[in-house]
């Protein structure tokens, strides 16, 4: 019997049989999931003049550090060094791309798509953390702390959650039994870890009353994945974009049934644990967790809204117009897939905090203003 934090952890991740390490059906045509990369290629034209801003916020690092945390397929950073090549190419020859992955399958996928850029700063991998003993896993030298920006578009959410829920007015822990005949089900039990029990507190209160049968994830992984990442930057950014939304809202009563899901073959699914290592698993991202990290390790709110404006803010209009007579009605199509209220558009958040900057500064992808992040009075907070 493990929690569900722990098969979650295992299918992802496993050597032998994790969907990351082994399968990752990641893509249109034979996938399981698609991402904003792979729906069009404006999210990484209007990603790139994201970066040149943070860039130069930075004053023009050489290297300028372009960590990316699961890079899937490579598409992203693949479409990312395209654009620099071709928009500024003095600015490609100081980009040093890093590529946040566990070894496996996608990191052999990478290597191989990105192996045909010939850069001054050659593309490097890192792998994460071992939970199992707190030592890391390398796939090569680690790379000294520099200045630049960590991106993640839809990692957070693929992080191992514990599954909780209130029954008979406290709280108790989802764990995964394997029978005899080899059949997976669950089985209810105590918290597994003491942690879980401060942040419900911090999260719902004592009062339980209300709340019979509401089920909810926590990810305590966060701050140390976060943490690690944060060792290479000496100055630079954070910009998270995936699925998700406050911890107020994701507490709330429309969440009842929290927000676990599992991708296959692009459909949607509440089975979890069907076809383990060959199904992707998600949760939605606590937001407001992730900006409280970063906080305490002396980052700053620089914005935070939902995608639709984030692109906007950044010139989705202009690209448009710029493209028009070049994209067909189904690239039209897919592009607006990025900004549907009902597709990604409202659904994805759009995170952004920096370390080591003095001065105040504005930044095009939350022109239009931002959403409410509340982490506590004490996080530092730009205009957004």
């Amino acid at each position: 019997m493990v929690t569900f934090c722990e098969f979650m952890r295992q299918a992802a991740g496993s050597d032998r049989e994790g969907y990351y390490t082994r399968h990752a059906g990641i893509g249109h045509e034979g996938g399981d999931f698609y991402t904003a990369p792979e729906t069009s290629p404006a999210f990484a034209t209007l990603l790139a003049l994201q970066i040149g801003e943070i860039d130069r916020a930075l004053g023009s690092p050489d290297p300028f550090y372009l960590i990316e945390a699961g890079p899937g397929n490579g598409t992203l950073m693949d479409d990312l060094l395209s654009i620099f090549r071709k928009a500024d190419p003095a600015f490609y020859a100081r980009v040093s791309p890093i590529l946040f992955e566990l070894p496996g399958v996608l990191e052999k996928r990478q290597r191989e798509r990105l192996s045909r850029w010939d850069l001054p700063h050659p593309p490097r991998w890192i792998a994460p953390p071992n939970p199992s003993n707190n030592n890391l896993t390398k796939t090569e030298a680690l790379p000294l702390p520099g200045s630049g920006v960590v991106l993640g578009n839809e990692f957070l959410d693929a992080l191992p959650v514990h599954r909780l829920r209130v029954n008979r007015g406290g709280w108790e822990e989802c764990y995964v039994v394997k029978g005899d005949s080899g059949d997976l089900s669950y089985v209810w039990g105590e918290l597994s870890d003491p942690a879980l029990q401060v942040a419900l507190s911090e999260g719902f209160g004592s009062d339980l009353s209300r709340r019979e049968g509401q089920e909810t994830e926590i990810c305590l992984e966060i701050p140390g994945v976060l943490g690690f990442l944060d060792g290479f930057l000496e100055r630079g950014f954070m910009l998270w974009i995936d699925y998700g939304d406050i911890g107020e809202e994701l507490r709330s009563e429309r969440r009842r049934e929290g927000t676990l899901l599992a991708y296959k073959k692009h459909k949607v699914s509440g089975e979890l644990l069907e076809s383990p290592g060959k199904t992707d698993l998600t949760a939605f991202v606590d937001f407001s967790r992730v900006a409280g990290t970063l906080s305490t390790l002396g980052f700053r709110l620089e914005g935070y809204t939902d995608q639709m404006s984030w692109l906007m803010g950044l010139g989705f209009e202009e690209w448009v117009s710029a493209n028009a007579d070049r994209l067909s009605p189904e690239d039209l199509k897919n592009a607006g897939i990025l900004l549907h209220p009902l597709r990604m558009g409202r659904l994805f958040k759009v995170l952004l905090m920096s370390r080591g900057l003095q001065e105040r500064l504005s930044f095009s992808g939350f022109r239009f203003g931002g959403l409410r992040l509340p982490v506590g009075e004490d996080l530092p907070s730009g205009e957004c």
